[in-house]
Order: structure tokens, then C-alpha cells, then sequence
């Protein structure tokens, strides 16, 4: 589906991307002028061999409530002074300010047009809020839930904010069209004027505040980069090549590591704030966007906007522990530490509210690596096992690939299995190969787990010879 994918450089870059990839109701292009189209090239994922005999769902987080808010909910951000939750509705020109104790909005504020950024200034009690067509920042007491201040930007159209606690300033990227080179922005938030310019990469679209190298990490989206700013110097020292189409960036405080999410790339780079170098490359869902760090679990936690899944990512291992199924379009994700919830937008005007509660899950395959002959069959065992009191109806797929017309079929004796606390379950994947010399070669199987909002794979890997 790659010719979903667009990424126009124009003032309506935000509006018009989304509205082209995955069919949201955004506005019509009208403020659009001089932009141009990069199509996407589709990214074949690889197969990967896992020699694991067992898989655990560590984390199979599940979402507990599904929140209202206004049309094209943008971006989220964590209030911590009031235990609230902050969410810019995009295609309204509003934010809904969401009670994490009920769940419910408890207000709307007006803001500038196309508001698509949001950042917590613990400092002040503030919420900034970037307006992308207004150009301008929006500056929101958290106490009387009104603006209180409006920073203008000089016609640059502000896609994204971060807070650097250590500075008291407020970071801004910021992209001018046609005209002159992107930036950054510096804001005081003492005076809410605008104190530094710093060039950047192309199309900067994210944000994300380093507390323990006091950096900003600045995602170019159109260079493949991110740039590495340093809050003392308010100069770039170092650019970092990522996956393709860098769109969101979270800081691990624990790993002392920066998670970039590629949207073009399915993929999540993970950054060493040490070396400013790519330690890790994660594969997630189709079209990773939003991401935001779960300290309580320390989990990274990433929105696949193009396939309604969030890729949980164990920041110990850099491997995907759990998927959760959420909204048709996910697309921003903050933390709330205080009541231990992840929130995440849908383009749908909803947010999703996922418990990072600890349930467990585990499956496992025997044998998971064989090897058989042609015109023959065999039988793996499917195991799934019990873990933290995990209980409920279990349904079972199997997949092969490649596929062809000689690849061997899959047969399993129980599609939905019911599992009790503390208990197992099992059933037999009946495997059956051909006959031809066309049918051999290598083989990955994938046996998919689902139940309720959690989703879990586990690979077989199977070899068919001659003799």
C-alpha cells in the first residue's frame, strides 16, 4: 500500500499527509502552494528467524476505556500538576482537557488554527500548544484552562514543542515552506517571547527533551536524520541518520536512550545519548508514529498509525514485548505516571485510554525449528501458557511464508482455545508438504495468539528437503 503514503511540504504538510495516507476527514488542501509529493517506497519487512522455544507476552497491556474528544486529536500530553491530560484537536481548533481520575473531558480551550503540538511546562503550570496555520503558540494556564498568552513565530508553521525543564524554555520546530531554511525556536517561558532561531534538517515534524545530556533531539523528516541541539550552545552538535520519514521521538531516562519512531521505515532507532549513534533498530506496525516512554514499566510505547496497533517495546531488550489493538488510526502517545496509563489519539476523535498493568501470556511452539521431507507431514505443538493470572478465550492463526501454490499447508486442530489461571492449552498445527521439487526450500510460519486487546506471534521455522 505504498502509494497511500505522501508527504507534502507544504503549510498544510500535517492536514494533507494524513488525508492522503489513510483517508481521515482533514481539511481540503486550499492553504496548500508550491508543495511537492514524495511517494513512499514500500519497505519489505524481513523475515526473521527466531530460535526461541518460548514467547512471552511480558506485557500485554489492554485498553481499558475509549475517550470522545474533538476532530483530528493531533497530539497528547501529560499535565502532572493537575493529573490531567491534554489533547489538541486539530481539524476543531481546540484541546479537551481529560480527568485521569474519571476519564472525561472537563474542558475545551480555544486555540490558534490547526493546533498539532502539545508540551507540559512543570515549571510554570503552562501547556504550549503549537498552531500550525495560525503560526503561533498557543500558552495554556493549567489552573483557569484558558490561554494566556499567544507567541507569534513570524509566518513559520510550528509542527511540534518540547519543554527542557533544565533550561526553562520551550522548543519549537518549526518549518518555513519554500522559503527560508527550517528551525527551532527558543521560547522563555518567563517572558513567552521567542529567545534563539536554530537551523535544522527539512520538515522538522518532533520533539523530545534529553534531561540527561540537557539536548533536544529534533526529528528531520524528509532528510532521514535527526538533529541534536545542545540547550547550553542552542546549536546543533551532532545529526544522526535514522530510518526513512523520522516522525516522533521519546526520551528513556532509565536507558539513557532516545526512541525514533520512521514512519516510511515500520521501524523505531533507537539513539545513545552517549554517542549520538543508532544502537538499535526496532520492526513495529505499518506506519509508527506517535511514541512516548512508560517509566513504570519501562516500556516504550508506539502508535502505528496505519494498521490501529501500539507496538509495546521493552527498552532492556529493544524487541516488541506485546501489540495492543486500539483505534482505526493511532497517532500520539503520552504517559500518565499517575495513575500508571498510556493515552493515545485516533484520528476517529477518540483517545484510548491502555492500562500498563502486567499481564502475561505465554506461547511456545514444539519443536520450532524442523525440518521434513517432501510429500510428508508433521505436527508442532502449540502451547499457551498461563502467566500473572491470565485468563481468557484464546484464538489461534497460522500463516507461511512465502506462500505459493507448493508451499506446504497448515492445519490447526483448535482455533480458540480457553485459558484458565495458573492453566495451558494446547493444539496440534498439523504441517503437510508437497510432493514437487518446487515446494522445497525455507519456510517461516507465524502462529498469531489473540485475545481480547492483546495480540502475540510466534515463529516456526521449517525447512523442506528432498530426502
Amino acid at each position: 500500500m505504498a502509494g497511500e503514503f505522501r508527504a507534502p511540504t507544504s503549510k498544510n504538510r500535517l492536514s494533507k499527509k494524513f488525508s492522503n495516507r489513510i483517508g481521515s476527514t482533514t481539511r481540503a488542501c486550499s492553504k496548500s502552494s508550491g508543495f511537492r509529493v514524495i511517494l513512499a517506497i514500500s519497505i519489505l519487512s524481513l523475515l526473521m528467524f527466531s530460535f526461541s522455544f518460548v514467547s512471552m507476552a511480558r506485557a500485554s497491556q489492554t485498553v481499558v476505556t475509549t475517550i470522545p474528544v474533538g476532530a483530528g486529536p493531533f497530539a497528547v500530553a501529560y499535565d502532572s500538576g493537575m493529573g490531567e491530560v491534554f489533547v489538541a484537536n486539530s481539524e476543531n481548533n481546540t484541546v479537551s482537557v481529560i480527568s485521569d481520575v474519571s476519564n472525561t473531558v472537563v474542558a475545551t480551550i480555544p486555540v490558534g488554527e490547526y493546533p498539532n503540538g502539545l508540551a507540559y511546562d512543570s515549571g510554570m503550570g503552562e501547556v504550549f500548544v503549537t498552531n500550525e496555520f495560525s503560526s503561533s503558540v498557543s500558552v495554556i494556564s493549567d489552573l483557569s484552562n484558558t490561554v494566556v498568552a499567544t507567541v507569534n513565530l513570524g509566518g513559520f508553521w510550528p509542527l511540534a514543542v518540547a519543554y527542557d525543564s533544565g533550561m526553562g524554555e520551550v522548543f519549537v520546530a518549526n518549518s518555513a515552506g519554500p522559503f527560508a531554511g527550517d528551525s527551532v525556536k527558543v521560547i522563555s517561558d518567563v517572558s513567552n517571547t521567542v529567545v534563539a532561531t536554530i537551523p535544522v534538517g527539512t520538515f522538522p515534524v518532533a520533539v523530545a527533551y534529553d534531561s540527561g545530556t540537557g539536548e533536544i533531539f529534533v526529528t528531520n523528516s524528509q532528510d532521514d536524520t535527526v538533529s541534536v541541539i545542545s540547550d547550553l550552545s542552542n546549536t546543533v552538535v551532532a545529526t544522526i541518520p535514522v530510518g526513512t520519514y523520522p516522525a516522533g521521538a521519546a526520551y528513556d531516562g532509565v536507558m539513557r536512550e532516545v526512541f525514533v519512531t520512521n514512519q516510511f521505515s515500520s521501524s523505531v532507532s533507537v539513539i545513545s545519548d552517549a554517542s549520538n549513534t543508532v544502537v538499535a533498530t526496532v520492526n513495529v506496525g505499518s506506519g509508527p508514529f506517535g511514541v512516548g516512554y512508560d517509566r513504570g514499566i519501562e516500556d516504550v510505547f508506539v502508535a502505528n498509525s496505519n494498521n490501529g496497533t501500539v507496538s509495546v517495546i521493552s527498552d532492556l531488550s529493544n524487541t516488541v514485548a506485546a501489540i495492543v489493538k486500539v483505534g482505526a488510526h493511532p497517532l500520539a502517545v503520552a504517559y500518565d505516571s499517575g495513575v500508571r496509563e498510556v493515552f493515545v489519539t485516533d484520528l476517529g476523535s477518540t483517545v484510548r485510554v491502555i492500562s500498563d498493568a502486567t499481564v502475561s501470556l505465554a506461547v511456545s511452539a514444539s519443536p520450532s525449528i524442523l525440518s521434513i521431507t517432501r510429500g510428508t507431514s508433521t505436527n508442532v505443538t502449540v502451547t499457551l501458557t498461563s502467566m500473572n493470572h491470565f485468563s481468557g478465550i484464546v484464538s489461534l492463526t497460522a500463516t507461511i511464508a512465502p506462500m505459493t501454490p507448493k508451499s506446504p499447508s497448515l492445519a490447526l486442530s483448535a482455533t480458540s482455545l480457553t485459558v484458565s489461571s495458573g492453566g495451558t492449552a494446547t493444539s496440534m498445527l498439523k504441517i503437510s508438504t508437497a510432493h514437487s521439487p518446487q515446494g522445497d526450500g525455507a519456510y517461516v510460519i507465524s502462529v498469531t495468539a489473540t485475545s481480547s486487546s492483546v495480540l502475540h506471534t510466534i515463529t516456526i521455522n521449517l525447512s523442506v528437503t528432498k530426502t
